[in-house]
């Protein structure tokens, strides 16, 4: 497989000459420059160290995840095999117990909900945590285990020694250089960094979803009391349909020790073809007659927006140049709406080439496809393979989300409302009611078409 890939790619080492003067002239030397304090950085930072490379991981923020608001979920599993008992040491705000699903309309909502007591033992299933907490203990560990962490720097591209990275320029006012033998850019999604580096294309607005974000602020009590939750526990639920106005975006509640979280996405080019605001959608969402009641005393003390990739497989770049690795949301590594336990997974094995490259002293693209060779054979590549028809669905289905949640909800009321009628003839008005939305055969056709999709 590498061979073949080798042969394709002819890594004919393009000459990416870099425009800036580089001065190496009485300048130390790292093994590994990271750029990006998130998960996926300053994971690859720790396990580099852990394994004796000297590294700098650079963040350009005053401090890890200054521009993020509110907070996540932490898929247990997938966490704990890294950093075993990582809940003993993180500070998680609730485990979570539930998971939801709302499909709505304007006026109805169908839900569909899960919990279970297996989830409330280590090791557990979810967390919910703080998304500036978890970027800071990441960023902690890596500096107990020997990384050299620097705020405050960003970095502007990378410098080449005709097509091998050997560093990176930062910018103004410190217009400094640092040099290493790798550089792993992990600097989020829509990498300005590769981007201005000729390292990867400028991303499709059909690949890159905004997503904006409130935190409301109301009493543990209070949470557990209106999401029916036990002291501790959390819940996480999904909103389809309604929140979304018509689009196939996504959306969220996610419940903290004293915060709740509201989130909703989509789309940049479906932004700009629906004029919708992107606060516009998160104000529909708080005022739905369903939720509304929920926030009832709360008070908003974050606001926030954030891009996230939304290409799957056939829109990851190429992610290993010589002397370089790209990893996390950079390298588009999401899976609908699992994105930091692969960043934290490609930060692991960006680390595994790196040692390995560094044992051997050979820093070619060629060595370092190694870590595209361990994503190839982990969950993360896997299962970005088999939900990578999901983004061509969406653009094909346009509709998807929004009428089959009006169908699920006008089916429910249906099946719900008590008529005078027998209920063969019930049987009738409503298959006809159903089917004047969508026709049966196109109906039988779109289904068909999401089967095939989640079969792989």
């Amino acid at each position: 497989m590498l061979k073949h890939w080798y042969q394709a790619k002819k890594i004919v080492e393009s000459e990416k000459k870099s425009n800036i003067e580089i001065d190496t002239s009485n300048v130390k030397k790292y093994d590994v420059v990271v750029v990006g304090a998130g998960p996926a950085g300053a994971s690859a930072a720790y396990f580099m160290a852990k394994q004796g490379l000297d590294v700098l991981l650079l963040e350009r923020g005053p401090f890890p995840g200054a521009k993020i608001c509110g907070g996540t979920s932490l898929i247990a599993e997938h966490t704990h095999k890294l950093f075993p008992n990582f809940w003993d040491e993180c500070q998680c705000e609730r485990i979570v117990m539930q998971q939801a699903y709302w499909i709505m309309t304007e006026d109805s909502l169908l839900s569909t909900s899960f919990q279970s007591l297996k989830f409330t033992a280590a090791p557990y299933n979810r967390f919910t945590v703080k998304r500036r907490v978890l970027y800071q203990w990441l960023v902690d560990k890596a500096i107990s285990a020997g990384v050299t962490f620097q705020c405050n720097y960003k970095v502007s591209e990378v410098l080449f020694d005709g097509s091998q990275a050997i560093g990176v320029q930062i910018s103004p006012p410190q217009k400094k250089q640092f040099f290493a033998d790798i550089i792993v850019l992990a600097d989020g999604a829509n990498s300005m960094v590769a981007e201005k580096s000729n390292l990867i294309p400028r991303v499709s607005p059909q690949n890159i979803s905004l997503y904006v974000k409130e935190t409301i602020v109301l009493p543990a009590n209070v949470i557990e009391e209106r999401f029916q939750l036990a002291y501790g526990y959390g819940s996480i639920i999904g909103l389809l349909g309604y929140p979304t106005a018509g689009f196939n975006g996504t959306s969220s509640i996610h419940t903290f020790q004293d915060s709740i979280n509201i989130n909703v996405g989509m789309t940049i080019s479906d932004f700009s073809i629906s004029g919708i605001r992107p606060y516009e959608l998160l104000s529909r969402i708080k005022n739905h007659p369903f939720i509304r009641p929920l926030l009832v005393g709360g008070t908003v003390v974050e606001y926030g927006a954030s891009v996230i990739p939304e290409g799957g497989y056939y829109a990851i770049p190429e992610i290993v140049h010589p002397g370089l690795m790209i990893i996390g949301d950079a390298a588009s590594l999401v899976n609908g709406t699992h994105g930091i336990n692969l960043a934290m997974w490609s930060g692991f094995f960006a680390a595994q080439a790196a040692y390995e490259s560094k044992k051997k002293r050979d820093f070619s693209a060629k060595k370092l496809f190694l870590y595209r060779t361990l994503l190839d054979e982990s969950f993360v590549m896997q299962d970005l393979k088999a939900n990578a028809k999901i983004a061509k669905l969406q653009q094909d289905l346009p509709y998807l989300f929004d009428l089959y949640s009006k169908i699920a909800n006008e089916t429910a009321f249906q099946v719900s409302k008590v008529y005078t009628m027998p209920k063969k003839a019930k049987r009738i008005f409503i298959f006809k009611k159903i089917t004047s939305m969508q026709p049966l055969l196109k109906m039988a056709s779109d289904i068909w078409k999401v089967i095939k999709v989640v079969r792989g």
